[in-house]
């Protein structure tokens, strides 16, 4: 069995897969609340017979270095941390250094291409929103990052001595400040991706299809118009990688 591990800034998610490619949800938690190491002890205790153990990380060196040291413990393993590379999976990297482009990003891509070879918009809403754009050969056309609604949310309320966010919600003409603090941040992210689906067409032309992820994803919907849902993107870009790669040694 290989262990997949996808860590985010906030929430860290893995899953599994065995002989059959499939892959098999495992469970998801915060990991920046409490003790990591205790938190693994409780998601891997009845883990058996793993094989290798890949990882998509976005986080600090010292935080990956508690997960490999638990990894080494726990299993006997040595972690294998997947970077962004120029060329894998049928996917080019737009950037011209290919390793700044966040890993979680370039795997999402990865399992989308595998999924359907087509033009298309990959929205991930998490701590921050990342919006990337890939062509029907592979190529990654580039893509945004964005602070995510309730990052502008919470920047407003703490910028401002007056301004709260508590209870507000989308409405199309907000006659409160919490109602416009939310739909201010959800009209200012839909706007940004709204805007770069536009660019990679013609005047006129219908716009990419929209791939739509991560933990803010309910709240984003309703403004983004015909979307597909999608979910792990991470974990299954994970999943081919570790299928493309073998099984390292320990």
């Amino acid at each position: 069995m290989k262990l997949l591990v996808d860590v985010g800034n906030t929430r860290l998610k893995w899953a599994s897969v065995a002989g059959d490619a499939r892959l098999r949800p495992g469970g998801v938690f915060a990991h920046t609340e409490g003790s990591l190491v205790a938190e693994l002890r409780r998601e891997w205790g009845a883990l058996a017979r793993v094989e290798s153990a890949w990882v998509a990380s976005v986080v600090s060196s010292a935080r990956e270095e508690e997960l490999a040291a638990f990894v080494r413990e726990r299993f006997g393993l040595r972690a294998q941390f997947v970077r962004s590379p120029a060329v894998a999976l049928g996917v080019r990297n737009a950037y011209a250094e290919p390793e700044r482009l966040g890993v979680d990003r370039f795997l999402a891509l990865a399992a989308a291409h595998a999924r359907e070879a087509r033009l298309q918009v990959l929205v991930s809403a998490g701590t921050a929103l990342t919006v990337d754009a890939l062509d029907a050969a592979g190529q990654h056309l580039g893509g945004l990052i964005v602070a995510s609604p309730l990052a502008m949310r919470q920047a407003i309320v703490a910028g401002t001595a007056r301004v709260v966010a508590r209870g507000g919600q989308l409405r199309e003409r907000p006659r409160s400040t919490a109602d416009a603090v939310v739909t201010g941040s959800l009209y200012a992210a839909a706007g940004a991706n709204e805007r770069f689906s536009a660019s990679l067409v013609s005047p006129g032309e219908a716009m990419p299809p929209l791939l739509l992820g991560g933990g803010g994803a309910d709240e984003l919907e309703p403004l983004l118009g015909q979307v597909e849902r999608v979910h792990d993107l991470v974990l299954h870009g994970l999943a081919l990688w570790a299928r493309e790669a073998g099984t390292p040694d320990g």
